[in-house]
């Protein structure tokens, strides 16, 4: 186990505190599809919304396969925790200053954003 003797004030704080930063992201979750696609912002954020909802009814399906197959109650979080942390190093490969769609000025070579 990872925690042995955890008291129930200390689970219900450390699971508040988890769920009050977890919900600091979503302002900036859905501000970054009219970032990168202004032109499709509503495209871009159905697609993300509907990954959320299928992550939504795999896990807990996953989830309760790997606590039948190993015994071990912790893995599911574990796992879950490797995938949160493989999200926050590919959120460093995003780039909101390319937009999708973006042509080339010819006269400074930049991107030219296009809004329209």
């Amino acid at each position: 186990m990872l925690v042995s003797d955890i008291s129930i004030t200390m689970a219900a704080l450390c699971l508040s505190g988890g769920f009050f930063f977890n919900e600091m992201t979503i302002g900036p979750m859905w501000a970054v599809p009219m970032d990168i696609a202004p032109k499709h912002a509503g495209t871009a954020s159905g697609i993300m919304n509907s990954g959320s909802a299928l992550a939504a009814i795999i896990s807990p399906v996953v989830g309760g396969w790997l606590i039948d197959r190993t015994g071990n109650w912790n893995l599911p979080f574990i796992v879950s925790m490797a995938l949160m942390a493989a999200g926050i190093i590919l959120s460093f490969t995003m780039r909101p200053d390319r937009v999708l769609g973006a042509t080339v000025d010819d006269a400074s070579g930049k991107e030219a954003r296009k809004f329209v």
